[in-house]
Protein backbone atom coordinates (compact mmCIF):
# COMPACT_ATOMS: atom_id res chain seq x y z
CA UNK A 1 0.00 0.00 0.00
CA UNK A 2 1.41 3.67 -0.99
CA UNK A 3 2.11 5.74 2.28
CA UNK A 4 0.69 8.83 2.50
CA UNK A 5 3.20 11.72 2.48
CA UNK A 6 2.35 12.58 6.03
CA UNK A 7 3.54 9.38 7.05
CA UNK A 8 6.53 9.46 5.66
CA UNK A 9 7.46 12.69 6.99
CA UNK A 10 6.26 11.09 10.37
CA UNK A 11 8.49 8.07 10.12
CA UNK A 12 11.24 9.82 8.25
CA UNK A 13 11.66 12.03 11.27
CA UNK A 14 11.08 9.30 13.84
CA UNK A 15 13.66 6.81 12.18
CA UNK A 16 16.02 9.41 11.51
CA UNK A 17 15.96 10.74 15.98
CA UNK A 18 16.16 7.03 16.38
CA UNK A 19 19.44 6.26 14.57
CA UNK A 20 20.78 9.39 16.03
CA UNK A 21 20.18 9.11 19.13
CA UNK A 22 21.06 5.39 19.36
CA UNK A 23 24.40 6.03 17.32
CA UNK A 24 25.01 8.98 20.04
CA UNK A 25 24.33 6.83 22.61
CA UNK A 26 25.80 3.89 21.34
CA UNK A 27 29.50 5.59 20.91
CA UNK A 28 28.74 6.97 24.07
CA UNK A 29 28.25 3.72 25.87
CA UNK A 30 31.30 2.41 24.22
CA UNK A 31 33.59 5.29 24.97
CA UNK A 32 32.73 5.04 28.49
CA UNK A 33 32.95 1.32 28.89
CA UNK A 34 36.51 1.16 26.98
CA UNK A 35 37.71 4.27 29.47
CA UNK A 36 36.34 2.17 32.21
CA UNK A 37 38.18 -1.33 31.11
CA UNK A 38 41.37 0.40 31.05
CA UNK A 39 41.17 2.47 33.86
CA UNK A 40 40.17 -1.57 35.36
CA UNK A 41 43.13 -3.15 34.05
CA UNK A 42 45.31 0.05 34.48
CA UNK A 43 44.54 -0.36 38.75
CA UNK A 44 44.24 -3.92 38.42
CA UNK A 45 48.14 -3.59 36.89
CA UNK A 46 49.04 -0.97 39.66
CA UNK A 47 47.46 -3.43 42.60
CA UNK A 48 49.77 -6.29 40.98
CA UNK A 49 52.94 -3.85 41.41
CA UNK A 50 52.38 -2.91 45.06
CA UNK A 51 51.66 -6.45 45.70
CA UNK A 52 54.64 -7.51 43.87
CA UNK A 53 57.09 -5.00 46.03
CA UNK A 54 56.28 -6.82 48.89
CA UNK A 55 57.04 -9.85 47.10
CA UNK A 56 61.01 -8.77 46.00
CA UNK A 57 61.16 -7.19 49.50
CA UNK A 58 64.60 -9.31 49.71
CA UNK A 59 65.62 -9.46 46.42
CA UNK A 60 69.04 -8.48 47.49
CA UNK A 61 69.70 -11.80 49.14
CA UNK A 62 68.81 -13.62 45.89
CA UNK A 63 70.74 -14.64 42.66
CA UNK A 64 69.84 -13.52 39.35
CA UNK A 65 68.70 -17.05 38.38
CA UNK A 66 66.36 -17.06 41.27
CA UNK A 67 65.23 -13.79 40.65
CA UNK A 68 64.50 -14.97 36.97
CA UNK A 69 62.85 -17.42 38.13
CA UNK A 70 60.28 -16.36 40.22
CA UNK A 71 59.33 -13.26 37.90
CA UNK A 72 58.49 -16.12 35.64
CA UNK A 73 56.36 -18.21 37.68
CA UNK A 74 54.57 -15.05 39.21
CA UNK A 75 54.24 -13.45 35.59
CA UNK A 76 52.68 -16.97 34.11
CA UNK A 77 50.33 -17.01 37.68
CA UNK A 78 48.73 -13.94 37.09
CA UNK A 79 48.82 -13.74 33.11
CA UNK A 80 50.88 -10.29 33.07
CA UNK A 81 54.31 -9.36 32.32
CA UNK A 82 56.41 -8.48 35.05
CA UNK A 83 59.54 -6.75 34.35
CA UNK A 84 62.29 -5.77 37.45
CA UNK A 85 64.31 -2.67 36.81
CA UNK A 86 67.43 -1.17 38.53
CA UNK A 87 67.71 2.26 39.79
CA UNK A 88 69.42 3.26 36.89
CA UNK A 89 66.96 1.05 34.33
CA UNK A 90 68.86 -2.11 33.95
CA UNK A 91 66.56 -4.90 33.40
CA UNK A 92 67.14 -7.09 36.21
CA UNK A 93 64.24 -9.82 34.94
CA UNK A 94 61.44 -10.22 33.01
CA UNK A 95 58.42 -12.75 32.38
CA UNK A 96 58.67 -12.86 28.64
CA UNK A 97 61.97 -11.82 27.24
CA UNK A 98 65.67 -13.09 28.16
CA UNK A 99 66.69 -9.97 30.12
CA UNK A 100 70.20 -9.68 29.19
CA UNK A 101 68.97 -9.47 25.66
CA UNK A 102 66.95 -6.00 26.76
CA UNK A 103 68.16 -2.52 26.43
CA UNK A 104 68.26 -0.23 29.24
CA UNK A 105 64.18 1.55 30.21
CA UNK A 106 64.89 4.37 32.13
CA UNK A 107 63.69 6.50 29.01
CA UNK A 108 60.29 4.62 28.59
CA UNK A 109 57.69 7.29 29.58
CA UNK A 110 56.25 4.54 32.06
CA UNK A 111 59.46 4.38 33.90
CA UNK A 112 59.95 8.14 33.62
CA UNK A 113 56.19 9.05 35.04
CA UNK A 114 57.22 6.66 37.66
CA UNK A 115 60.13 8.80 38.32
CA UNK A 116 58.41 11.65 38.91
CA UNK A 117 55.46 10.42 40.54
CA UNK A 118 56.44 7.02 41.82
CA UNK A 119 53.55 5.54 39.26
CA UNK A 120 53.85 5.56 35.73
CA UNK A 121 51.73 4.47 33.25
CA UNK A 122 51.63 4.40 29.58
CA UNK A 123 49.79 2.57 25.95
CA UNK A 124 52.41 2.16 23.51
CA UNK A 125 54.02 -0.65 20.92
CA UNK A 126 56.20 -2.46 22.59
CA UNK A 127 59.08 -3.08 20.06
CA UNK A 128 60.88 -5.59 21.99
CA UNK A 129 57.40 -7.88 22.12
CA UNK A 130 56.43 -6.87 18.69
CA UNK A 131 52.57 -5.86 20.02
CA UNK A 132 50.98 -3.18 21.46
CA UNK A 133 51.04 -2.94 25.38
CA UNK A 134 49.90 -0.63 28.52
CA UNK A 135 52.60 -0.28 31.01
CA UNK A 136 52.42 0.29 34.89
CA UNK A 137 55.62 1.02 36.58
CA UNK A 138 56.08 1.66 40.15
CA UNK A 139 58.87 2.81 42.16
CA UNK A 140 60.82 0.69 44.66
CA UNK A 141 60.47 2.46 48.74
CA UNK A 142 63.08 0.99 49.58
CA UNK A 143 66.52 3.00 48.77
CA UNK A 144 69.18 0.27 49.58
CA UNK A 145 67.51 -2.21 47.53
CA UNK A 146 68.96 -2.77 44.19
CA UNK A 147 65.69 -3.09 43.03
CA UNK A 148 64.63 0.55 41.44
CA UNK A 149 61.06 -0.17 39.71
CA UNK A 150 58.70 -2.70 39.32
CA UNK A 151 56.32 -2.83 36.30
CA UNK A 152 52.98 -4.79 34.93
CA UNK A 153 52.00 -5.62 31.26
CA UNK A 154 49.14 -6.31 29.67
CA UNK A 155 49.03 -6.72 26.00
CA UNK A 156 46.42 -4.78 24.71
CA UNK A 157 45.08 -6.84 22.21
CA UNK A 158 43.45 -8.52 24.87
CA UNK A 159 41.85 -4.96 25.79
CA UNK A 160 41.00 -4.98 22.08
CA UNK A 161 39.38 -8.47 22.04
CA UNK A 162 37.44 -7.48 25.28
CA UNK A 163 36.46 -3.70 23.63
CA UNK A 164 35.40 -5.30 20.51
CA UNK A 165 33.56 -7.69 22.31
CA UNK A 166 31.54 -5.56 23.95
CA UNK A 167 31.36 -3.26 21.09
CA UNK A 168 29.18 -6.27 19.32
CA UNK A 169 26.98 -6.76 22.23
CA UNK A 170 26.53 -3.17 22.58
CA UNK A 171 25.37 -2.39 18.12
CA UNK A 172 23.48 -5.79 18.74
CA UNK A 173 21.32 -4.78 21.66
CA UNK A 174 21.67 -1.04 20.09
CA UNK A 175 19.84 -2.90 17.12
CA UNK A 176 17.68 -4.60 18.75
CA UNK A 177 16.54 -1.46 20.49
CA UNK A 178 16.25 0.61 17.35
CA UNK A 179 14.37 -1.98 15.43
CA UNK A 180 11.38 -1.98 18.74
CA UNK A 181 12.06 1.74 18.45
CA UNK A 182 11.31 2.02 14.95
CA UNK A 183 8.63 -0.88 15.05
CA UNK A 184 6.80 1.06 17.67
CA UNK A 185 7.64 4.29 15.61
CA UNK A 186 5.62 2.80 12.69
CA UNK A 187 3.06 1.71 14.61
CA UNK A 188 2.99 5.44 16.26
CA UNK A 189 3.30 7.25 12.52
CA UNK A 190 0.46 5.17 11.06
CA UNK A 191 -1.89 5.92 14.55
CA UNK A 192 -1.49 9.49 13.19
CA UNK A 193 -1.39 9.51 9.56
CA UNK A 194 -3.66 7.18 9.02
CA UNK A 195 -6.83 9.05 10.35
CA UNK A 196 -5.09 12.04 8.79
CA UNK A 197 -5.44 10.71 5.80
CA UNK A 198 -8.68 9.27 6.12
CA UNK A 199 -9.66 12.86 6.86
CA UNK A 200 -8.17 13.90 3.85
CA UNK A 201 -10.09 11.63 1.50
CA UNK A 202 -13.57 12.33 3.21
CA UNK A 203 -12.64 16.17 3.49
CA UNK A 204 -12.07 15.87 -0.48
CA UNK A 205 -15.49 14.20 -0.81
CA UNK A 206 -17.24 16.92 1.44
CA UNK A 207 -16.04 19.72 -1.49
CA UNK A 208 -17.29 17.26 -4.20
CA UNK A 209 -20.98 17.60 -2.24
CA UNK A 210 -20.71 13.76 -0.58
CA UNK A 211 -21.44 14.85 2.74
CA UNK A 212 -23.19 11.28 3.60
CA UNK A 213 -19.62 10.20 4.75
CA UNK A 214 -18.51 10.19 7.93
CA UNK A 215 -14.93 10.02 10.19
CA UNK A 216 -14.27 7.67 12.88
CA UNK A 217 -13.67 9.65 15.72
CA UNK A 218 -13.65 7.04 18.77
CA UNK A 219 -10.27 8.43 19.66
CA UNK A 220 -10.13 11.17 22.90
CA UNK A 221 -7.17 13.11 21.30
CA UNK A 222 -7.14 16.12 18.96
CA UNK A 223 -7.04 14.38 16.41
CA UNK A 224 -10.44 12.75 17.51
CA UNK A 225 -11.45 16.09 18.66
CA UNK A 226 -10.74 17.22 15.03
CA UNK A 227 -12.70 14.38 13.30
CA UNK A 228 -15.72 15.11 15.75
CA UNK A 229 -15.16 18.68 14.41
CA UNK A 230 -15.01 17.91 10.58
CA UNK A 231 -18.14 15.10 11.57
CA UNK A 232 -20.21 18.76 12.54
CA UNK A 233 -19.51 20.45 10.07
CA UNK A 234 -20.38 18.03 7.52
CA UNK A 235 -24.05 17.97 9.20
CA UNK A 236 -24.14 21.30 8.93
CA UNK A 237 -22.95 21.62 5.62
CA UNK A 238 -24.90 19.00 4.30
CA UNK A 239 -27.89 20.94 5.89
CA UNK A 240 -27.01 24.12 4.39
CA UNK A 241 -27.05 22.32 0.81
CA UNK A 242 -30.17 21.05 1.32
CA UNK A 243 -31.79 24.49 2.19
CA UNK A 244 -29.63 26.02 -0.56
CA UNK A 245 -30.59 23.34 -3.07
CA UNK A 246 -34.72 23.55 -2.07
CA UNK A 247 -33.83 27.39 -2.21
CA UNK A 248 -32.58 27.03 -5.66
CA UNK A 249 -34.87 24.48 -7.08
CA UNK A 250 -37.81 26.67 -5.87
CA UNK A 251 -36.23 29.81 -7.86
CA UNK A 252 -35.21 27.51 -11.03
CA UNK A 253 -39.26 26.33 -10.84
CA UNK A 254 -40.52 30.02 -10.18
CA UNK A 255 -38.26 31.30 -13.05
CA UNK A 256 -39.51 28.24 -15.13
CA UNK A 257 -43.00 29.83 -14.49
CA UNK A 258 -43.05 32.89 -14.72
CA UNK A 259 -44.26 34.75 -17.87
CA UNK A 260 -42.04 37.23 -17.67
CA UNK A 261 -38.14 36.95 -19.07
CA UNK A 262 -35.47 36.90 -16.73
CA UNK A 263 -31.78 37.41 -18.23
CA UNK A 264 -28.62 37.33 -15.87
CA UNK A 265 -25.02 39.09 -17.22
CA UNK A 266 -21.97 39.25 -15.66
CA UNK A 267 -19.82 42.70 -15.91
CA UNK A 268 -19.02 42.24 -19.57
CA UNK A 269 -22.25 41.38 -20.35
CA UNK A 270 -22.30 37.93 -21.50
CA UNK A 271 -25.57 35.74 -20.20
CA UNK A 272 -24.63 33.67 -17.28
CA UNK A 273 -28.44 32.68 -16.79
CA UNK A 274 -31.52 32.78 -18.90
CA UNK A 275 -35.44 31.66 -18.28
CA UNK A 276 -37.54 29.54 -20.70
CA UNK A 277 -39.97 32.68 -20.93
CA UNK A 278 -36.63 34.65 -22.41
CA UNK A 279 -35.68 32.38 -24.76
CA UNK A 280 -38.98 32.17 -26.24
CA UNK A 281 -39.00 36.37 -26.25
CA UNK A 282 -35.33 36.11 -27.48
CA UNK A 283 -36.86 33.42 -30.37
CA UNK A 284 -33.96 31.06 -29.20
CA UNK A 285 -32.68 28.29 -26.83
CA UNK A 286 -30.56 28.24 -23.61
CA UNK A 287 -27.59 26.47 -24.65
CA UNK A 288 -27.19 29.28 -27.53
CA UNK A 289 -27.98 31.85 -24.78
CA UNK A 290 -25.17 31.02 -21.98
CA UNK A 291 -22.03 32.43 -22.68
CA UNK A 292 -23.24 34.41 -25.22
CA UNK A 293 -23.27 38.77 -24.98
CA UNK A 294 -26.72 40.61 -25.39
CA UNK A 295 -25.95 42.28 -28.12
CA UNK A 296 -25.34 38.99 -30.27
CA UNK A 297 -29.05 37.48 -29.05
CA UNK A 298 -30.91 40.81 -29.80
CA UNK A 299 -30.38 42.09 -33.22
CA UNK A 300 -32.10 45.35 -32.34
CA UNK A 301 -29.28 46.32 -29.74
CA UNK A 302 -32.17 47.06 -27.46
CA UNK A 303 -31.02 44.94 -24.78
CA UNK A 304 -27.31 45.73 -24.74
CA UNK A 305 -28.01 49.90 -24.95
CA UNK A 306 -30.40 49.63 -21.93
CA UNK A 307 -27.47 47.26 -19.67
CA UNK A 308 -25.03 49.85 -20.76
CA UNK A 309 -26.99 52.92 -19.54
CA UNK A 310 -27.57 50.85 -16.55
CA UNK A 311 -24.37 50.77 -15.99
CA UNK A 312 -22.84 54.16 -16.54
CA UNK A 313 -25.86 55.59 -14.59
CA UNK A 314 -25.46 52.64 -11.60
CA UNK A 315 -29.12 52.94 -11.31
CA UNK A 316 -31.74 51.07 -12.80
CA UNK A 317 -33.61 51.35 -15.66
CA UNK A 318 -37.03 50.80 -17.25
CA UNK A 319 -38.34 51.56 -20.74
CA UNK A 320 -40.81 49.91 -23.22
CA UNK A 321 -38.88 48.28 -26.43
CA UNK A 322 -39.78 46.13 -29.08
CA UNK A 323 -37.56 43.04 -30.40
CA UNK A 324 -36.73 41.94 -33.78
CA UNK A 325 -37.86 38.25 -35.07
CA UNK A 326 -41.82 38.57 -35.20
CA UNK A 327 -43.81 39.26 -37.90
CA UNK A 328 -46.45 41.52 -35.80
CA UNK A 329 -44.58 43.89 -33.48
CA UNK A 330 -44.38 43.32 -29.91
CA UNK A 331 -44.43 45.62 -27.29
CA UNK A 332 -41.92 44.42 -23.83
CA UNK A 333 -41.20 46.39 -20.90
CA UNK A 334 -37.47 46.22 -19.94
CA UNK A 335 -36.19 46.49 -16.46
CA UNK A 336 -32.70 46.45 -16.07
CA UNK A 337 -30.96 46.56 -12.45
CA UNK A 338 -27.24 46.36 -11.62
CA UNK A 339 -26.48 42.89 -8.81
CA UNK A 340 -24.04 44.99 -6.53
CA UNK A 341 -24.06 42.24 -3.93
CA UNK A 342 -22.55 39.61 -6.86
CA UNK A 343 -19.04 38.50 -7.07
CA UNK A 344 -19.34 39.57 -10.72
CA UNK A 345 -21.41 42.36 -10.49
CA UNK A 346 -23.35 41.38 -13.33
CA UNK A 347 -26.70 43.42 -13.81
CA UNK A 348 -30.41 41.02 -13.73
CA UNK A 349 -32.82 41.98 -16.87
CA UNK A 350 -36.86 41.69 -17.03
CA UNK A 351 -38.69 41.74 -19.52
CA UNK A 352 -42.50 41.66 -19.62
CA UNK A 353 -44.73 41.20 -22.61
CA UNK A 354 -47.04 44.37 -22.71
CA UNK A 355 -48.50 43.26 -26.27
CA UNK A 356 -51.60 41.88 -25.18
CA UNK A 357 -52.13 43.89 -22.59
CA UNK A 358 -51.71 47.23 -24.59
CA UNK A 359 -54.13 45.32 -27.51
CA UNK A 360 -56.43 45.11 -24.57
CA UNK A 361 -56.63 48.72 -23.97
CA UNK A 362 -56.68 49.35 -27.66
CA UNK A 363 -59.81 47.34 -27.42
CA UNK A 364 -61.05 48.80 -24.31
CA UNK A 365 -60.44 52.60 -25.93
CA UNK A 366 -62.61 51.09 -29.50
CA UNK A 367 -65.04 49.26 -27.43
CA UNK A 368 -65.61 52.71 -25.43
CA UNK A 369 -65.71 54.57 -28.92
CA UNK A 370 -67.93 52.35 -30.87
CA UNK A 371 -70.14 51.77 -28.08
CA UNK A 372 -70.62 55.86 -27.51
CA UNK A 373 -71.41 56.10 -31.27
CA UNK A 374 -73.11 53.25 -31.74
CA UNK A 375 -75.17 54.90 -28.74
CA UNK A 376 -75.43 58.42 -29.96
CA UNK A 377 -76.42 57.32 -33.81
CA UNK A 378 -79.97 55.89 -32.37
CA UNK A 379 -79.93 59.32 -29.86
CA UNK A 380 -79.02 61.34 -32.36
CA UNK A 381 -81.88 60.06 -34.69
CA UNK A 382 -84.88 60.38 -31.76
CA UNK A 383 -83.40 63.55 -30.61
CA UNK A 384 -83.50 64.83 -34.35
CA UNK A 385 -87.24 63.46 -34.97
CA UNK A 386 -88.09 64.70 -31.93
CA UNK A 387 -87.11 68.34 -32.06
CA UNK A 388 -88.55 68.34 -35.39
CA UNK A 389 -92.28 67.70 -34.46
CA UNK A 390 -91.71 70.28 -31.22
CA UNK A 391 -90.56 72.98 -33.23
CA UNK A 392 -92.76 72.71 -36.90
CA UNK A 393 -96.70 72.22 -35.04
CA UNK A 394 -98.17 72.24 -38.09
CA UNK A 395 -96.12 69.24 -39.52
CA UNK A 396 -98.39 67.32 -41.62
CA UNK A 397 -100.26 64.01 -40.59
CA UNK A 398 -98.48 61.41 -42.71
CA UNK A 399 -94.66 63.06 -42.11
CA UNK A 400 -95.68 63.25 -38.34
CA UNK A 401 -96.54 59.21 -38.12
CA UNK A 402 -93.31 58.63 -40.32
CA UNK A 403 -90.96 60.70 -37.88
CA UNK A 404 -92.82 58.61 -34.52
CA UNK A 405 -91.93 55.55 -35.95
CA UNK A 406 -88.38 56.49 -37.06
CA UNK A 407 -88.21 57.49 -33.10
CA UNK A 408 -90.22 54.20 -32.46
CA UNK A 409 -87.54 52.15 -34.51
CA UNK A 410 -84.33 54.14 -33.08
CA UNK A 411 -85.48 53.34 -29.58
CA UNK A 412 -86.41 49.37 -30.24
CA UNK A 413 -82.55 49.67 -31.55
CA UNK A 414 -81.29 51.61 -28.40
CA UNK A 415 -82.84 49.10 -26.10
CA UNK A 416 -81.88 45.98 -27.88
CA UNK A 417 -78.11 47.96 -27.69
CA UNK A 418 -78.22 48.61 -23.74
CA UNK A 419 -79.82 44.88 -23.77
CA UNK A 420 -76.93 43.39 -25.49
CA UNK A 421 -74.46 45.45 -23.77
CA UNK A 422 -76.13 44.72 -20.21
CA UNK A 423 -76.15 40.85 -21.54
CA UNK A 424 -72.57 41.09 -22.23
CA UNK A 425 -71.51 42.90 -19.35
CA UNK A 426 -73.18 40.37 -16.87
CA UNK A 427 -71.47 37.49 -18.66
CA UNK A 428 -68.12 38.93 -18.42
CA UNK A 429 -69.05 39.22 -14.29
CA UNK A 430 -70.71 35.81 -14.08
CA UNK A 431 -68.14 33.20 -12.95
CA UNK A 432 -70.33 30.83 -10.61
CA UNK A 433 -70.71 27.38 -12.10
CA UNK A 434 -73.94 26.17 -13.62
CA UNK A 435 -75.78 23.45 -11.80
CA UNK A 436 -79.11 23.41 -13.69
CA UNK A 437 -79.35 20.39 -16.53
CA UNK A 438 -81.46 21.71 -19.21
CA UNK A 439 -82.27 19.82 -22.83
CA UNK A 440 -80.39 21.97 -25.74
CA UNK A 441 -82.16 20.01 -27.74
CA UNK A 442 -85.54 21.67 -26.79
CA UNK A 443 -83.69 24.83 -26.80
CA UNK A 444 -82.57 24.52 -30.48
CA UNK A 445 -86.08 23.13 -31.75
CA UNK A 446 -87.81 26.31 -29.72
CA UNK A 447 -85.48 29.02 -30.98
CA UNK A 448 -85.74 27.32 -34.99
CA UNK A 449 -89.21 26.98 -34.55
CA UNK A 450 -89.30 30.90 -33.62
CA UNK A 451 -87.04 31.99 -36.31
CA UNK A 452 -89.24 30.18 -39.62
CA UNK A 453 -91.12 33.37 -40.04
CA UNK A 454 -88.08 35.62 -40.14
CA UNK A 455 -86.80 32.94 -42.61
CA UNK A 456 -89.27 32.86 -44.68
CA UNK A 457 -89.44 37.00 -45.07
CA UNK A 458 -85.93 36.49 -46.08
CA UNK A 459 -86.54 34.22 -48.22
CA UNK A 460 -84.38 31.42 -46.42
CA UNK A 461 -84.79 27.95 -46.10
CA UNK A 462 -84.23 26.84 -42.12
CA UNK A 463 -84.08 22.98 -41.53
CA UNK A 464 -82.92 21.14 -38.31
CA UNK A 465 -80.81 17.82 -38.51
CA UNK A 466 -81.30 16.31 -35.01
CA UNK A 467 -82.00 12.85 -33.32
CA UNK A 468 -85.10 14.36 -31.18
CA UNK A 469 -83.33 12.72 -28.39
CA UNK A 470 -83.21 14.88 -25.31
CA UNK A 471 -79.01 16.59 -25.20
CA UNK A 472 -78.72 17.32 -21.24
CA UNK A 473 -76.19 20.22 -20.45
CA UNK A 474 -75.15 21.81 -17.32
CA UNK A 475 -75.82 25.59 -18.17
CA UNK A 476 -77.89 28.71 -18.51
CA UNK A 477 -81.32 28.10 -20.25
CA UNK A 478 -81.92 31.65 -21.67
CA UNK A 479 -78.24 32.35 -22.28
CA UNK A 480 -77.73 29.24 -24.46
CA UNK A 481 -81.80 30.14 -26.19
CA UNK A 482 -79.90 33.70 -27.01
CA UNK A 483 -76.96 31.72 -28.45
CA UNK A 484 -78.51 29.75 -30.85
CA UNK A 485 -81.11 32.78 -31.24
CA UNK A 486 -78.24 34.71 -32.25
CA UNK A 487 -75.94 32.27 -34.41
CA UNK A 488 -79.18 31.16 -36.55
CA UNK A 489 -80.34 35.06 -36.57
CA UNK A 490 -77.04 35.90 -38.12
CA UNK A 491 -76.72 32.83 -40.71
CA UNK A 492 -80.45 34.39 -41.66
CA UNK A 493 -79.51 37.76 -42.52
CA UNK A 494 -76.02 37.30 -44.53
CA UNK A 495 -77.62 34.61 -45.96
CA UNK A 496 -79.03 35.67 -49.73
CA UNK A 497 -82.87 35.07 -50.73
CA UNK A 498 -83.49 31.76 -52.28
CA UNK A 499 -80.52 30.68 -49.71
CA UNK A 500 -80.15 27.85 -47.14
CA UNK A 501 -79.44 27.47 -43.23
CA UNK A 502 -78.57 24.09 -41.73
CA UNK A 503 -78.53 23.38 -37.88
CA UNK A 504 -77.17 20.40 -37.55
CA UNK A 505 -76.51 18.67 -33.42
CA UNK A 506 -74.84 15.73 -32.60
CA UNK A 507 -73.70 13.92 -29.43
CA UNK A 508 -70.33 11.73 -29.23
CA UNK A 509 -68.96 10.51 -25.65
CA UNK A 510 -68.66 13.12 -23.90
CA UNK A 511 -69.56 16.38 -25.98
CA UNK A 512 -72.21 18.00 -27.56
CA UNK A 513 -72.16 19.82 -31.20
CA UNK A 514 -74.20 22.53 -32.70
CA UNK A 515 -73.50 22.85 -36.22
CA UNK A 516 -75.16 26.34 -37.93
CA UNK A 517 -74.26 26.58 -42.10
CA UNK A 518 -75.07 28.90 -44.06
CA UNK A 519 -74.25 29.64 -48.06
CA UNK A 520 -74.15 33.37 -47.20
CA UNK A 521 -72.03 35.67 -48.08
CA UNK A 522 -68.88 34.56 -45.72
CA UNK A 523 -66.02 36.38 -44.41
CA UNK A 524 -62.51 36.15 -45.71
CA UNK A 525 -59.47 35.76 -43.38
CA UNK A 526 -58.26 38.66 -42.43
CA UNK A 527 -62.03 39.43 -40.38
CA UNK A 528 -62.12 36.35 -38.81
CA UNK A 529 -60.13 36.52 -36.04
CA UNK A 530 -61.80 39.40 -35.19
CA UNK A 531 -65.38 38.75 -36.04
CA UNK A 532 -66.28 37.66 -31.95
CA UNK A 533 -64.94 41.21 -30.86
CA UNK A 534 -67.91 43.73 -29.72
CA UNK A 535 -69.20 46.32 -32.34
CA UNK A 536 -66.95 44.58 -35.15
CA UNK A 537 -68.60 44.36 -38.19
CA UNK A 538 -67.17 43.25 -41.43
CA UNK A 539 -69.55 45.12 -43.67
CA UNK A 540 -70.73 48.31 -41.91
CA UNK A 541 -73.36 49.87 -43.89
CA UNK A 542 -75.13 46.27 -44.52
CA UNK A 543 -74.31 45.40 -40.73
CA UNK A 544 -76.25 48.26 -39.72
CA UNK A 545 -79.25 48.03 -42.45
CA UNK A 546 -80.13 44.79 -41.68
CA UNK A 547 -80.56 45.70 -37.62
CA UNK A 548 -77.55 44.46 -35.99
CA UNK A 549 -75.85 45.51 -32.57
CA UNK A 550 -72.68 44.12 -33.20
CA UNK A 551 -72.74 42.50 -30.17
CA UNK A 552 -74.26 39.30 -30.88
CA UNK A 553 -71.15 37.02 -31.67
CA UNK A 554 -69.55 38.81 -28.73
CA UNK A 555 -72.40 37.56 -26.51
CA UNK A 556 -71.96 33.91 -28.11
CA UNK A 557 -68.16 33.29 -27.07
CA UNK A 558 -68.51 34.71 -23.75
CA UNK A 559 -71.95 32.02 -23.49
CA UNK A 560 -70.06 29.33 -24.68
CA UNK A 561 -66.64 29.94 -22.38
CA UNK A 562 -69.01 30.40 -19.42
CA UNK A 563 -70.50 26.60 -20.34
CA UNK A 564 -66.64 25.38 -20.57
CA UNK A 565 -67.16 25.13 -24.46
CA UNK A 566 -65.42 26.05 -27.56
CA UNK A 567 -66.13 28.03 -30.37
CA UNK A 568 -65.05 27.25 -34.31
CA UNK A 569 -65.28 29.35 -37.38
CA UNK A 570 -65.18 28.08 -40.90
CA UNK A 571 -65.60 30.48 -43.84
CA UNK A 572 -64.87 31.36 -47.37
CA UNK A 573 -65.81 34.59 -48.99
CA UNK A 574 -68.95 34.25 -50.82
CA UNK A 575 -69.04 30.36 -49.83
CA UNK A 576 -71.13 30.60 -46.57
CA UNK A 577 -70.30 29.90 -43.04
CA UNK A 578 -70.13 27.01 -40.63
CA UNK A 579 -69.93 27.87 -37.06
CA UNK A 580 -69.63 25.09 -34.71
CA UNK A 581 -70.27 25.29 -31.21
CA UNK A 582 -68.88 22.11 -28.41
CA UNK A 583 -70.52 21.75 -25.30
CA UNK A 584 -69.45 19.25 -22.75
CA UNK A 585 -72.42 16.68 -21.27
CA UNK A 586 -73.81 16.75 -17.83
CA UNK A 587 -72.13 13.70 -16.86
CA UNK A 588 -68.95 15.50 -17.86
CA UNK A 589 -68.65 18.55 -16.24
CA UNK A 590 -66.69 18.93 -13.24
Amino acid sequence: MRHSPIFLKLYAGFALVILFSMLIVGLMVQRQIEQASLEDIRNNLSSQAFILQQSFADIDTQSQNEIQQMVQQIGDRIATRVTLLTRDGVVMADSEFRFDKMDNHLSRPEIISATQSRVGESRRYSTTLQKPMLYVALKAIDSHSNLGFIRTALSTERIDEEINYLRRVIIIAASLTTLIALFIGYWLAMSFARPLRQMTIIANNYAQGRYQLRIPSHRRDEIGELARSLNKMADISAHRFNIIKTERDQLSTILKSMNEGVITVNDKGLITHVNRAACRMLRTSEERCLGQSLQDMDASNNLNQALIQCQQEQASVEKSIQLDGYTFARHYRLHVTLLKHSDQAGAILVLQDTTDFQRMDKMRADFVANASHELKTPITAIRGFAETLIEDEAIERQIQQRFIRKIHGQSIRLSDLVSDLLALSRLESNDEAFNTQVDLQQIVQRVCANLQAVAQSHQVMLDLDTKGQPIMLLGDENALGQMVTNLIDNAIKYTPAMGHVHVVIKVDASTTLLSIKDDGIGIDEANQERIFERFYRVDKARSQSLGGTGLGLAIVKHIVQSHKGSLQLKSKLNQGSTFSVKIPLASDVN
